[in-house]
């Protein structure tokens, strides 16, 4: 069974300052929290931007203490020119977690952000999908506040 969430917000701010956060693993650190939280498997994976073809995998954890099992992302795609970002994401609940971010400046310094999430979950997929659309709300709050600091 697959599924696919679909959740859009505005941000306030230029591509360029959203790019500048997108890129840095810090930052889906701060708008995943404290609903989820990442740790590395390998000291120093979480440094620098992220990069394409290359898999980062995980310790998932709710709440920051109930563990989730490992989750892998790996980016397929960064592409400044259209601000599409790709993921192929798959995890010990979910076996597919496939996420794509798009967004474009409708007016200086407005942002139409979006994410959408392809998942699959065997039995769990409605439940893991009601979550999604919970998490992806929170996320996306979470970047208006980091986009302020």
């Amino acid at each position: 069974m697959k599924m696919i969430s679909r959740i859009s917000t505005r941000l306030n701010c230029s591509e360029d300052e959203l790019w500048k956060k997108i890129i840095e693993p810090a930052s889906l650190q701060f708008v995943a929290s404290p609903i989820l939280s990442f740790v590395p498997i390998k000291e120093g994976t979480l440094t620098g931007e992220w990069q394409v073809d290359t898999p980062y995998p995980l310790k998932l954890y709710f709440l920051k203490f109930i563990p989730l099992g490992l989750h892998t992302i790996k980016f397929v795609k960064i592409d400044r020119e259209t601000n599409t970002i790709v993921t192929q994401e798959n995890g010990h609940l979910a076996k597919v977690w496939n996420h794509i971010i798009s967004f474009k400046e409708e007016t200086p310094g407005v942002v139409s952000y979006s994410d959408e999430i392809e998942i699959r979950a065997g039995l769990l997929t409605p439940g893991i999908w009601l979550f999604s659309q919970l998490f992806y709300r929170h996320r996306q709050r979470r970047w208006k506040v980091l986009l302020k600091i």
